[in-house]
């Protein structure tokens, strides 16, 4: 499993809500299952789209490759320990965000978390993710990982010559999106497709034609 969060948050919070609920992938393919396990999306882009900081919302996922096979409780309590963490200290009413759930085909299953940059109860900029958010979310990811034995983003045995990281769920998350790639396209398929042949997500030729 891993956790990252994408660099952007200016655009229009509607669009990236209505890509979280739609039925049809980028691709126009429809999607495996799509589920809201926290919030309205709809809602939270409404307010934060009525915020006048530059960066109104923030984006990001948490994804699991396809042998991790996280049951709904494993993933409801994944979320339960990142809302803990996003907004410690905090209560519920000072804070507005969602989590979808998109199943992919092989298994596999990623959440898409939005939320509104704004403290509810002062009317301050609320950045749950801002530089060096690792250090924060590292070890909760660390933590499910290794007690139900998911995949590992800095496990050795998925390393080669070129590592992307994990920029290609970000990368193809961001394209979804509609956001502004930081890389070009061929980069963003090329480590896209490295990315799922790591996680055992793609074999074949007919996989490469799947995935795209």
């Amino acid at each position: 499993m891993l956790v990252k969060f994408l660099a952007r948050g200016t655009g229009s919070a509607r669009d990236a809500a209505k890509y979280l609920l739609g039925e049809l992938d980028a691709a126009g393919k429809p999607r495996e299952g799509v589920e809201v396990l926290r919030g309205d999306p709809n809602d939270v882009a409404a307010l934060a789209d009525t915020l006048e900081f530059e960066h109104r919302y923030t984006s990001g996922v948490i994804a699991w490759a396809p042998d991790d096979h996280p049951t709904d409780e494993q993933i409801e309590a994944v979320l339960d320990e990142f809302e803990k963490t996003a907004w410690a200290g905090l209560e519920p009413d000072r804070y507005a965000w969602a989590a979808v759930l998109h199943r992919e085909k092989g298994g596999g299953a990623h959440v898409h978390v939005l939320a509104a940059r704004c403290d509810l109860e002062t009317g301050r900029s609320l950045n749950i993710a801002p530089p060096g958010w690792e250090k924060t979310f590292g070890p909760l990811r660390d933590a499910f990982n290794h007690e139900h034995g998911w995949a590992r983003p800095d496990d050795p045995a998925r390393a080669r010559v070129e590592q992307p990281g994990h920029r290609a769920y970000v990368e193809a998350a961001r394209l979804r999106a509609g956001l502004r790639l930081e890389a070009s396209p061929r980069d963003l398929i090329r480590d896209y497709l490295f990315q799922r042949v790591e996680h055992g997500m793609v074999s074949n030729r007919h996989d490469v034609v799947a995935a795209l």
